[in-house]
């Protein structure tokens, strides 16, 4: 399992596939120890490592949402490999367009590790998909140190990004019925939220 694993950390650095930092995996394998989900849903699964490690230190299913089709082949093989393949299901495509076909369904922990730009569209199709007692993790919101740091915005084509992660975060913050904690020393910055007690 570890070696497999580690494979695929080497083949995501060589390929520049961006996948979990340390920090953050750490975090999600802890978190799904702790909580022990049964539903898992993933918005961004790339080669499915993220994914990999959440389920094998839980017992949940999980459905990986995907837009790119080689990296759904990629994922594919590596949860093979893993012996994970019965506990995973991929939806294919762009996540505004598939979330709304999930409605119905509640999922105990869902990971939000898709397009940055579109953090503040995608977070109302998710909450109607949060269990009452879910957790919603929320990866890369300090965006490099551009949102976490109000570093120096590197490029034009990340203002956009920047902006976005921002309105986000404020959405989180803003929103009566979730409690948010935001973590920014975890990997490139993540949030928590949970729904608040009634």
């Amino acid at each position: 399992m570890i070696n497999i694993l580690k494979d695929m950390e080497v083949f995501a650095k060589e390929r520049k596939i961006p996948i979990a930092l340390p920090d953050t995996r750490d975090f999600l394998k802890n978190l799904c120890k702790e909580k022990k989900p049964k539903t898992i849903l993933e918005v961004g699964t790339a080669i499915g490592y993220s994914a990999s490690n959440m389920l094998l230190s839980c017992d949940a299913v999980i459905t990986c949402c995907e837009a790119s089709k080689p990296n759904i082949v990629i994922a594919k093989q590596n949860f093979e490999k893993l012996g994970l393949t019965q506990r995973v299901k991929i939806v294919e495509g762009d996540c505004l367009k598939t979330l709304p076909t999930l409605l119905g369904q509640k999922f105990d922990l869902i990971f939000l590790d898709g397009p940055k730009g579109l953090y503040p569209q995608i977070l109302p199709l998710l909450l109607p998909l949060l269990g009452e007692n879910g957790t919603l993790v929320s990866d890369n919101i300090g965006f490099r140190g551009m949102v976490s740091k109000g570093s120096e915005i590197t490029e034009n084509r990340f203002v956009k990004t920047v902006h976005e992660l921002q309105t986000f975060i404020n959405d989180l913050q803003n929103n009566k019925n979730l409690n948010t904690e935001i973590h920014f020393e975890i990997g490139d910055g993540i949030s928590v939220s949970t729904w608040r007690k009634k």
